[in-house]
C-alpha cells in the first residue's frame, strides 16, 4: 500500500537465482488485473500467460513445459483437481506469488439465489440445502461436505448438460472448494460455506502474499484453520526483508500525516452506511437520511474545491449496487465518471487525486464470520475469529491509497470525506497508533 510491494516483488523474483533456466524451480504470479499482468509484470519478468480460452485449460500446457507464469487471480479462483494434478505431475517445482490476497472465502449458501454471469449459481437457499440432504446429493465426512456422484440426480444427469441449477452449483463448488456446514434446523444443517481448497496451496513449494494488515485478516483465519505456518516479511528500501523471528509486526504507511479528514455536522451521518443502511435509503428516495447524505457529499466537495480539488482529482466510492443513489449531473459534485469500486486495489491511475470520498461501512459476509466465530468457540482458538474492524480499516486504507497520498515526493494534503462514524473512527484510531509508534522510535 504505497510501499512499492509490487516493485519489490518483481525485484525479488528477478534477482532470485533459483529461477534460472538450468534449474527445476519456477514461479507463478497472480495479479489483480489484466492491465497489471500485461503492462507491468509481463514487461519485467521472463514469463508467459495462458494463451487462449478456456484459460484453466491452456495453463496446463505451460505447467507441463515448466514455463514461468503470470496470470490473474480470477483464474486462480477456478483452479480445480485438474490444475492441482498438473502441478504435482510437473517436473518443475513452482512457487506462487500473490500480489494481493486472493478471495479465500468463496461464498455461502442459505440466502437468496444469486446467478453469476458465467451461468453458475453460487448462492442458494436453506430449503435447497435441506433438499440436498434429503435426496442424498451431499455427504458429510469429517466436518466437510462433498457432492455425492452416486446420487440419483447425478446418475440421470445428461452427459452434455447446458443449463445450470442449484445442484450443479454445488457440484462446481465442490470441485474447487472445501465445503463446511453451518446452522441447524430440525436435524438438518441450513447453510454451506465454501473456502479455497487447501490443496491449491499445497501444490506449491511456497506461497507469498503481498498485502497490508495481514496479521489479523482472513489470511490468518484461513491458515490457522488449515494448520498452515506463516512467516512475515516487510518492504525495506525496495526489497523484501524478513521480520525478526518471522513474526508479524504492525507497519504504518508514509503519508498518513497528509490526510485531512472532513469532520463536522455538515458532513457526517448518524445512520450507518452499511449495505443494510443503503437498503433502507433505497426504499425511499425522498427520505431525510438520503437528502442529508447527498447534502453532505455536496458540502464535502465544495470544501475540497476551495482547497484546490477539481473533478479530475477527485474519486469516490460506495457499494456498486447503490451507487446510483449518489448519481450527480455534475453541478454539485462530480458524476459517475469519478466513481471507483470500493474494492479497487493495485492501480496507480488515480495518484493525482487529492480528494477522496468513502461512502460505505464495510463488513465481511455474515455467514462466513458467524461460521468462524462458532469454530473459534468450538476449538477454543481466538485466532479463528474474523476481525471485521481490521477488514474494514484495510479496505478503507487501500482505497485512500489509490490517491496522491501514495506519491512519496508529494507534499499535497489529501482531503478525505468519510461520513460513516465507524469507518471514520477506525481511521482516527489507526492514525493515532501511527503517531505513538513514531514517537517511540
Amino acid at each position: 500500500m504505497g510501499s512499492g510491494k509490487s516493485s519489490a516483488l518483481i525485484r525479488h523474483i528477478r534477482e532470485n537465482r533459483m529461477y534460472r533456466a538450468d534449474t527445476n524451480k519456477r514461479f507463478i504470479v497472480f495479479v489483480s488485473s489484466i492491465k497489471e499482468r500485461d503492462e507491468r509484470f509481463l514487461q519485467k519478468l521472463e514469463a508467459k500467460q495462458p494463451p487462449a480460452e478456456p484459460y484453466c485449460k491452456s495453463i496446463l500446457a505451460l505447467i507441463a513445459r515448466g514455463d514461468n507464469i503470470v496470470t490473474t487471480q480470477s483464474l486462480y479462483n477456478i483452479f480445480n483437481e485438474e490444475t492441482i494434478e498438473a502441478f504435482h505431475k510437473s517436473n518443475y517445482i513452482y512457487t506462487a506469488y500473490f500480489d494481493e490476497i486472493p478471495p479465500l472465502f468463496q461464498g455461502a449458501s442459505g440466502g437468496k439465489y444469486q446467478q453469476k454471469d458465467a451461468g453458475v449459481i453460487t448462492r442458494f437457499g436453506s430449503k435447497d440445502v435441506q433438499l440436498m440432504q434429503q435426496e442424498h446429493l451431499i455427504l458429510q465426512e469429517n466436518g466437510e461436505i462433498h457432492y455425492n456422484p452416486d446420487c440419483e440426480y447425478h446418475q440421470h444427469m445428461p452427459e452434455h448438460k447446458v443449463e445450470c441449477n442449484v445442484f450443479d452449483a454445488l457440484r462446481e463448488l465442490d470441485s474447487r472448494c472445501n465445503l463446511y456446514p453451518y446452522g441447524n434446523r430440525r436435524g438438518f444443517f441450513t447453510g454451506i460455506v465454501a473456502f479455497t481448497r487447501r490443496e491449491l496451496f499445497s501444490c506449491f513449494r511456497e506461497c507469498w502474499f503481498s498485502s497490508y494488515l495481514t496479521g489479523d485478516s482472513m489470511l490468518t483465519n484461513y491458515c490457522v484453520k488449515n494448520h498452515i505456518d506463516r512467516v512475515y516479511y516487510h518492504i525495506e528500501d525496495g526489497r523484501i526483508v524478513r521480520n525478526p523471528d518471522g513474526a508479524y509486526m504492525e507497519t504504518y504507511p508514509e503519508g498518513l500525516e497528509r490526510l485531512v479528514i472532513l469532520d463536522d455536522s455538515r458532513f457526517n451521518m448518524e445512520n450507518s452506511l452499511s449495505k443494510e443502511g443503503y437498503r433502507k435509503l433505497a426504499r425511499s428516495r425522498d427520505s431525510e437520511e438520503l437528502k442529508h447524505l447527498l447534502k453532505g457529499m455536496r458540502y464535502a466537495y465544495e470544501f475540497m474545491k476551495e482547497h484546490g480539488v477539481r473533478s479530475n482529482s477527485f474519486i469516490f466510492t460506495t457499494f456498486k449496487d447503490y451507487k446510483e443513489l449518489l448519481a450527480s449531473d455534475g453541478r454539485h459534485y462530480p458524476t459517475m465518471k469519478r466513481f471507483l469500486p470500493c474494492n479497487a486495489k493495485a492501480t496507480n491511475e488515480y495518484r493525482n487525486c487529492t480528494g477522496v470520498a468513502y461512502l460505505c461501512n464495510r463488513y465481511f459476509d455474515v455467514n462466513c464470520t458467524n461460521y468462524l466465530a462458532r469454530l473459534a468457540e468450538e476449538e477454543q482458538n481466538p485466532e479463528l475469529r474474523f476481525n471485521n474492524d481490521t477488514f474494514a480499516l484495510s479496505e478503507l486504507l487501500q482505497f485512500i491509497w489509490r490517491s496522491n497520498v501514495r506519491v512519496k515526493d508529494s507534499d499535497q494534503p489529501v482531503y478525505v470525506y468519510i461520513p460513516d462514524r465507524r469507518m471514520r473512527e477506525l481511521l482516527y484510531a489507526f492514525m493515532e497508533k501511527a503517531k505513538v509508534n513514531a514517537s517511540v522510535k
